[in-house]
């Protein structure tokens, strides 16, 4: 199993499609962190948890559009001689379809380092700050309710058709721009823009609601049910 991980991990981040992924990853970062970050985000430092759940919430759709480029792979024409492939090996269907899952994890991790490290950079360089653990409550909470709800919705759709893979990419772009409800805003730039203008307070502390907590945890679950939907969807038909 770890051979058949090195290699499709090997055809997944080996080619120039990953390497131009992460060229736009890292100057889109540069460009939100320049133009919207530096001064702080409502009245709050720069490095605060509000203004970098912000930072990361404007790159999320970028990082998200990449996750699903990557899922499409799953779903090309060259795909049906893997099929094949395992059909004729002792792997069961289900395991080799979240080994790709993982695969595909993994590179949008490699993908999402990038903004994360040219922040830590950008503060250390410039504000002198370096406190990252402070950071770390912020960018799992957007992040990974995230990447597990748009996984599920485009593993479980391109089952269906993969152009609704590329539909999904659109989508993406354009709830980014909608101000939704804090307990239901996937990329979190509402809330961490909006909320702490609601505190009344001068540089309010880092926190999150109750009714924020529980709707990341229904966007990370949903997202795990589709995913698993859709493996054993896929061994049903092998």
């Amino acid at each position: 199993m770890n051979r058949i991980f090195k290699y499709e991990l090997k055809r997944l981040i080996i080619n120039k499609f990953f390497l131009g992924l992460l060229i736009i990853s890292a100057l889109y970062s540069r460009e939100i962190m320049c133009r919207d970050i530096i001064l702080g985000v409502s009245n709050t430092a720069p490095f605060s948890g509000w203004s970098y759940g912000t930072y990361l919430a404007k790159v999320l759709p970028i990082l998200l559009v990449t996750l699903l480029f990557f899922i499409s792979f799953l779903y090309l024409r060259q795909e049906k001689s893997v099929q094949a492939l395992t059909k004729a090996t002792p792997i069961d269907p289900f395991k080799f379809q979240m080994l790709r899952f993982g695969t595909i994890i993994v590179g949008f991790i490699l993908i999402s380092a990038v903004p994360i490290a040219y922040s830590f950079y950008f503060y250390a360089v410039n504000f002198h700050f370096t406190n990252i653990g402070s950071l770390v409550l912020p960018t799992v909470i957007t992040l990974l309710p995230a990447m597990l709800f748009v996984f599920g919705l485009g593993v479980l759709g391109g089952q269906y058709h993969q152009g609704l893979v590329f539909v999904l990419m659109t989508a993406v772009i354009l709830v980014s721009f909608i101000p939704l409800p804090y307990a239901v805003d996937l990329f979190g730039g509402n809330f961490f823009t909006k909320y702490p203008q609601s505190l009344d307070v001068v540089e309010p502390a880092f926190s999150i609601p109750a009714s924020v907590v529980i709707g990341k945890v229904i966007y990370g679950l949903t997202g795990l049910g589709m995913m698993l939907l859709s493996g054993i969807q896929k061994k049903r038909k092998i």
